[in-house]
């Protein structure tokens, strides 16, 4: 029986994530991972179900393998039909869910790593299958029931919060709407890949305003203004990873050298 790799085929053919699949048809995630893993099976009224969404018969939900079945005439006009029904929303603004993802063996959304090197690619390519197949993916412990995406950080325009070279793993926006202000996200627009602090000012003036955290270089990195028909993705940073270990500034130098005076001070006081 092929019913877990033909659900993660048909799920990814549409464009699905686990999260949206078990939001539109009502059954929840985890069940479906374990579907996909081939843990458990559905019972026959979800196989209808499944059946329905897809657009496939229960038998060819079953027993044939559709992933390697590409010259199969029925198999390729419903992927085509899987295809244009996750693409028509996409294409009328923001998605609510990326283009692409990928998933692990047991069906989990792996986290999808760009770095500066790709990230030209990336603005073309973030719709593209093939192309997000050629970028690293993992997983990490505590990130779960989202998409996650991490970015490389280029340049000093988020310093001393985020710094060159830092990694952000950011978690996948549904809405522009849900965007806060002055909260760190990574922002893919027609002009680039930009990871700033974000306004919100859609209700009152149809922008978002995108913004540096640097004193020193200010004037290098003014505040950029975007409309919201150029966004193509957005993703609200929740973790960095810095192998940065600078020391600490001068003010922290003097507070230990004035602890230790302390320290030392009542030292002396107590062998009197």
């Amino acid at each position: 029986m092929y019913l877990a790799n033909n659900l993660k085929f048909l799920r990814k053919k549409m464009g699905k994530t686990q999260d949206a699949l078990s939001s539109d048809i009502g059954i929840g995630r985890t069940t479906i991972a374990n579907y996909e893993a081939g843990i458990s099976e559905p019972n026959v009224e979800t196989l209808r179900s499944l059946a329905k969404y897809f657009g496939v018969s229960l038998d060819k939900l079953l027993s044939k393998n559709m992933e390697n079945a590409q010259e199969d005439e029925d198999v390729k006009s419903m992927e085509k039909d899987l295809m244009l029904r996750g693409a028509f929303p996409q294409q009328q603004g923001y998605s609510s869910m990326p283009r692409i993802i990928t998933v692990d063996s047991s069906g989990n959304d792996n986290i999808i790593y760009v770095p500066v090197k790709a990230r030209a690619g990336y603005l073309l390519g973030f719709g593209d299958a093939e192309f997000i197949e050629t970028l690293p993916t993992f997983r990490l412990p505590g990130l779960s029931n989202a998409t996650y995406r991490m970015f490389e950080v280029e340049g000093p325009s988020m310093a001393p919060n985020v710094l060159h070279g830092d990694r952000v793993i950011g978690e996948w926006i549904e809405s522009l709407d849900k965007i806060r202000d002055n909260r760190v996200y990574i922002v893919v627009h027609k002009g680039g890949v930009a990871i700033k602090r974000v306004v919100n000012r859609l209700k009152e003036r149809g922008k978002l305003y995108l913004k540096s955290d640097t004193v020193v270089h200010r004037h290098e990195f003014p505040t950029i203004e975007i409309d919201p028909e150029d966004v193509k993705e957005v993703w609200y940073g929740r973790m960095k990873i810095s192998s940065d270990f600078s020391e600490p500034a001068e003010v922290y130098h003097r507070l230990a050298d004035l602890e230790m005076d302390v320290m030392e001070m009542k030292r002396m006081m107590e062998g009197k």
